[in-house]
């Protein structure tokens, strides 16, 4: 389902690409940070119109490494770089329901863990058993995205909204963690029978 996906965004993006022939791609990366940033902040100041239009700038993110594949110019810095600025976009996105406010820290710090564990095992799976992939599980992090963009867009529809004591986007996140819990569980159990 990932890989369908990207492709399709991918074949949707590719106009765009085009014109960014010659930018390294790491420099995309960088300023494919920049949306992450400003949905922080439009969180943290309650401009949540605002930050569902910098959530969408996420889309973004996917350039860089179309720009590399289609251009020959993967690194395996080019790589590293990018992982580590969706880890740094990952802290952004999630804790900014809790700076802001409108979740719990009792919900992001946990689900803020999985999604770090989600990556980390992959990352560190991979690299113990290079003929093993590790992309599995009910959720990776596109889909993590998603739920957090549905999460805002909820409150915002439905700003009083409680369910058991929970406003919306603290259920969505909430789901989220349940599954990204899950997701490092699969994970796990993936690497004890192929390690």
């Amino acid at each position: 389902m990932l890989t369908h996906y990207k492709q399709s965004m991918e074949s949707f993006l590719e106009p765009i690409i085009q014109p960014l022939s010659k930018v390294n791609p790491n420099t995309l990366t960088l300023i494919g940070s920049i949306p992450s940033l400003l949905f922080f902040i439009f969180v943290i100041q309650h401009w949540y119109l605002l930050a569902l239009l910098a959530f969408v700038g996420n889309a973004f993110d996917l350039i860089d490494g179309m720009v590399a594949r289609k251009y020959n110019k993967v690194t395996a810095f080019g790589g590293f770089l990018d992982s580590t600025m969706d880890r740094v976009a990952d802290f952004l996105l999630i804790t900014a329901f809790a700076f802001g406010g409108i979740v719990r820290w009792e919900i992001v710090a946990p689900l803020f863990l999985f999604a770090y564990l989600t990556s980390y095992i992959r990352s560190r799976g991979e690299l113990a058993n290079r003929s093993t992939s590790f992309a599995i599980g009910l959720i990776e992090r596109t889909e993590r995205l998603v739920l957090i963009f549905f999460a805002l867009l909820l409150f915002i529809i439905f700003p009083t909204a409680r369910f058991a004591g929970l406003n919306v986007a603290e259920v969505v996140l909430l789901f989220t963690m349940i599954l990204s819990l899950y997701t490092v569980i699969q994970r796990v159990m993936h690497a004890k029978k192929s390690l």
